[in-house]
C-alpha cells in the first residue's frame, strides 16, 4: 500500500511541475507548416525567386526551419544549411564584435577612432579628430552614402586589404560634420571591422569566426566568397528585362568590405544568431557572447532617422503595429536587411513575442524590393498566427517603373537614329529638295543636339545622384539599370556628337553645290 501511494504522489508531482512549466511558459501561436508553406511558393512563384530559406525562433528555440526551391543550376536544392550572402546584415555581426570588445576594456565607444588608428584621416583634419566610434556605429560620422557604395567596386584581396582601403579615405571629404546628422554609410562599418582587426590582434575574419561563429555553432557561416565557395554557397540571380540569370561570374565582390557587407550564413545559423539576441546574449546551449547589459545597448536606439525610425547599431528599430495581438500594445521590431548584386536577405527580432525570423534569398530585383522584404514582415505575422498583410509601399515611382521608362526612352531615340540616318544620307532628288529648305534644316539640326544634352545631363546630374549611384555602379550592381543608362548616353552624348557634326557637313556640301 505505502509503494502503491508513494507512486501516486510521485505522478501528481510531475503533473504538477509540467503544469507550473507549461504556466510559466509565455503562450506561444502554433505555427501552421501548410499556411507558412502556401505563403511562401507563392511568392517564389510570383517574384520568380529561385530559391530562399527561412528561419523563425522562439525564446530560445528554433520553431520553424526550411529551404525551398534551388540552389543553383542543375536543381540543387535549398536546405536550412544553404550558405546564403546576407550583405549589409553583416553590420550588426560587426557592432557585435565592438561591443564585444567594450565589455572587455579594449574599446571605448565614445573614443575618437584616432586614439586607436593614429593615421586614420579624412580630408578635413579637424573633422578627423572627431570621428568617434559611437558616430560610426550609429551612422552619424558624415561618410556618405555613394562613397560607402564606391567602396563596393574596390578589387584588394589582399591581408590588408581592409586597412589600405580605410587609409584612401584621407582623401574623403565628409558630407556632413561628425555626430550632425544620420546617412546610412558602408564606410562606417568598415572602419568598426579595422578596429576590430587592430584592437584584437587579430584579422577580421578570424576573430567573427572564433568569437561569434564557433560559439554560436555557426558551422554554416563564412567570412569570405572562397570559403562559402568551399561551403558550397548557393548561387546568386538577378531581374534582367524579364529573365532570371545567374549573376555569379560577374558577382561584383570586395574583401574591403566585408565587415560592412561581406558575410556569409545558413538559416539555421542565422537561428543561433537570433537566439542570442532574444535571450540577451546567451545562446541556446548556455554559451554566452555578450552581457544581457551590453546586448540592450546593441538594440537601443541612438538617431533617430524617419518618423517613428531609429537606427541601433548595426539595427533599425520600428514600432511594428500589425503584429500586435488582438486588443493587445504594438511590439517593438528590431531588424536589418541587405541586398548585393545577387542576394537578398532580412532579418526581425520582436523581443515582446520573443519572435526571431530570418530570409535569406538568392536573388534580387531592385523594382521589386518593396515585395521581397515583405516577405520577411508577412512570414513573421504567420508565425504569429496572424493573417498577412499589404504593407504600403515605400520605393518612388522611378524605383518602381524606371526600367519601363528607359526602355520607352530608348525606343524613342532608336527611332530617331533610324530617321537621322535616312535624313542624313538622302537620294540625289531629296538632296535637291533639301537645297530649297537648308534653313529650316539646319535650324532643325541645331535643336536635336539641345535635346540630347538635356536627357544626358538628366541621366547625369539629377537621375543617377539621385539614386546614390554611379555608372559603374549600376553596371555592376543593377545590370539592368545600367544598361539602360549606358545605351541612352551612346545614344545622346555618342550618336548626337556624330549626328551634329554629319549634319554641318551635310549643311557645308548642300550649300557649295
Amino acid at each position: 500500500m505505502r509503494k502503491l501511494m508513494a507512486q501516486h504522489l510521485a505522478v501528481v508531482f510531475l503533473l504538477l511541475t509540467i503544469l507550473w512549466l507549461v504556466q510559466d511558459q509565455p503562450a506561444h501561436a502554433e505555427i501552421s507548416q501548410p499556411d507558412m508553406d502556401t505563403y511562401i511558393e507563392e511568392q517564389l512563384q510570383e517574384l520568380r525567386i529561385p530559391g530562399l530559406a527561412i528561419a523563425i525562433v522562439r525564446g530560445d528555440q528554433i520553431a520553424y526551419l526550411r529551404g525551398y526551391g534551388t540552389a543553383g543550376v542543375g536543381g540543387r536544392p535549398v536546405t536550412p544549411q544553404t550558405p546564403f550572402l546576407i550583405a549589409s546584415m553583416s553590420k550588426s555581426f560587426t557592432a557585435l564584435g565592438i561591443m564585444q570588445l567594450v565589455e572587455a576594456g579594449k574599446l571605448r565607444l565614445d573614443a575618437p577612432v584616432q586614439e586607436y588608428l593614429p593615421w586614420f584621416e579624412v580630408a578635413d583634419s579637424q573633422a578627423s579628430s572627431q570621428v568617434t566610434v559611437r558616430q560610426l556605429l550609429y551612422q552619424t560620422s558624415g561618410f556618405s552614402e555613394l562613397e560607402g557604395y564606391e567602396r563596393n567596386l574596390e578589387r584588394d584581396s589582399m591581408d590588408d586589404a581592409l586597412e589600405m582601403s580605410v587609409r584612401r579615405l584621407s582623401r574623403s571629404r565628409l558630407s556632413a560634420a561628425p555626430g550632425e546628422r544620420f546617412e546610412y554609410s558602408n564606410t562606417n562599418y568598415d572602419i568598426l571591422g579595422l578596429l576590430i582587426q587592430t584592437v584584437s590582434g587579430m584579422p577580421y575574419e578570424t576573430y567573427i569566426e572564433e568569437k561569434i561563429f564557433a560559439p554560436l555553432r555557426m558551422q554554416n557561416s563564412f567570412t569570405s566568397l572562397s570559403k562559402a565557395q568551399a561551403g558550397r554557397v548557393s548561387s546568386g540571380y538577378i531581374a534582367f528585362f524579364g529573365m532570371t540569370l545567374e549573376y555569379d561570374r560577374f558577382m561584383p565582390y570586395s574583401r574591403t568590405v566585408t565587415p560592412s557587407a561581406g558575410l556569409f550564413a545558413s538559416a539555421e545559423d542565422m537561428a543561433h544568431y537570433l537566439i542570442a539576441h532574444l535571450n540577451q546574449g546567451r545562446s541556446s546551449d548556455g554559451a554566452v557572447i555578450l552581457s544581457p547589459e551590453s546586448m540592450e545597448e546593441l538594440h537601443l536606439p541612438g538617431v533617430q532617422i524617419g518618423e517613428q525610425v531609429s537606427y541601433a547599431m548595426g539595427w533599425t528599430v520600428f514600432p511594428f503595429p500589425d503584429a500586435a495581438p488582438p486588443g493587445g500594445p504594438t511590439p517593438t521590431g528590431i531588424s536589418h536587411g541587405g541586398e548585393w548584386a545577387n542576394f537578398k536577405s532580412l532579418m526581425l527580432l520582436i523581443p515582446e513575442q520573443e519572435l526571431g525570423v530570418a530570409i535569406l534569398m538568392n536573388k534580387t530585383d531592385q523594382r521589386r524590393t518593396f515585395e521581397y522584404e515583405n516577405i520577411a514582415w508577412n512570414t513573421a505575422l504567420l508565425a504569429l498566427g496572424l493573417e498577412p498583410a499589404i504593407f504600403s509601399r515605400s520605393d518612388d515611382f522611378m524605383t518602381q517603373y524606371g526600367q519601363y521608362v528607359g526602355m520607352v526612352v530608348v525606343l524613342v531615340l532608336l527611332a530617331s537614329f533610324i530617321w537621322s540616318i535616312r535624313r542624313l544620307f538622302p537620294g540625289s532628288s531629296q538632296v535637291r529638295r533639301s537645297v530649297n529648305s537648308r534653313q529650316n534644316r539646319l535650324v532643325f539640326w541645331a535643336l536635336l543636339p539641345l535635346l540630347d544634352l538635356v536627357l544626358a545631363g538628366y541621366i547625369l546630374f539629377w537621375e543617377i545622384p539621385q539614386s546614390n549611384t554611379t555608372l559603374m555602379l549600376s553596371l555592376s550592381f543593377n545590370p539592368e539599370v545600367g544598361l539602360l543608362y549606358l545605351v541612352i548616353l551612346i545614344f545622346t552624348l555618342g550618336w548626337g556628337a556624330l549626328r551634329t557634326l554629319l549634319a554641318i557637313r551635310q549643311h557645308v556640301y548642300i550649300i557649295s553645290s
